[in-house]
């Protein structure tokens, strides 16, 4: 007689308590209901952030729901957060002095799903746009991150905020750099840290430059922002080819796919003015268009 035993399910990487299926599920439906309330929604591991920039923890919710029917999971976590929401709905940087609000604010670049061109307009009329990304400016607090309306702006001064947020994440300096190649002779550097700001620094390209002791040639720089805490760049020079752009563009793609606080899997051109995508999508597909200063780069 043979005795077989039922593989063991395999469970969520963040709440144990959970398996893979039941995780996904929960996050999605948490997305799901913040949507139907209204807010662009960016989706982590352990946390949700809504366009309104708050941040709503999931480990409550992960422990609750485990003892409960699925079928019980949407009015459980429409609960919850109908409870959150409200109990957020004043802002820890609503009332605080003009001071202490620019002391911990930052430039951020984030996903452009969270900040539509209706919504900036509505509530974040003073966003800066950086190759078709939204860059706002955010608190950084001690335990959230909360995005800047245009009433706290005109409480400190827009320009005023600005000069603090570009210094302030210039201030925390720009990471360190680690070479990447590949055997078809692409190369790049890449930036991973724990900042969620990391991405930023595309909206920055020469500070960016400047810190890592780099200089753009005469035909700049290629970047890619594929989630808040990534930034990959390569300085154009006589050796760059097609190789670097495609290599470039499928890692981005893969980190974009798998990292947290996903941004972008465009690549984007700097060369001294603003910062611009040569990638698109057309079909369904990453599609690249080179400028004529660049055409030259597909026959290398």
């Amino acid at each position: 007689m043979a005795f077989f035993s039922r593989k063991p399910k395999e469970l969520d990487a963040t709440f144990p308590q959970l398996t893979l299926q039941q995780g996904v599920k929960m996050r999605q439906i948490s997305v799901d209901v913040l949507t139907s309330m209204g807010y662009g929604v960016e989706v982590a591991d352990d946390h949700v952030v809504t366009s309104d920039g708050r941040m709503y923890g999931l480990e409550t919710v992960a422990r609750t729901i485990p003892n409960a029917p699925e079928r019980e999971w949407k009015p459980m976590l429409e609960d919850y957060f109908a409870r959150m929401t409200a109990k957020a709905a004043g802002s820890i940087i609503d009332a605080m002095p003009a001071e202490d609000l620019l002391a911990r604010t930052r430039a951020k670049i984030i996903d452009p799903t969270m900040v539509t061109q209706e919504q900036a307009e509505l509530h974040y009329n003073y966003t800066q746009w950086v190759g078709g990304l939204p860059l706002l400016m955010a608190y950084d607090g001690e335990e959230t991150i909360n995005y800047l309306r245009d009433d706290h702006v005109q409480r400190a001064g827009e320009d005023r905020a600005w000069d603090a947020a570009r210094a302030n994440l210039l201030a925390e300096g720009s990471g360190t750099p680690q070479p990447a190649t590949d055997e078809e002779g692409g190369s790049f550097l890449g930036i991973m840290s724990d900042s969620e700001f990391q991405a930023t620094w595309l909206a920055f390209p020469a500070e960016l430059l400047d810190s890592l002791g780099l200089k753009a040639g005469p035909l700049g720089v290629f970047m890619t922002v594929p989630a808040a805490t990534a930034l990959n760049l390569h300085v154009i020079n006589d050796e760059t080819g097609i190789a670097d752009l495609l290599f470039m563009t499928r890692v981005t793609g893969v980190q974009h796919d798998g990292m947290p606080h996903p941004l972008s899997p465009h690549v984007y051109w700097w060369n001294g003015g603003q910062v611009q995508p040569i990638t698109g999508v057309v079909d369904g597909d990453l599609a690249m268009v080179l400028p004529d200063e660049l055409e030259h780069l597909a026959s290398r």
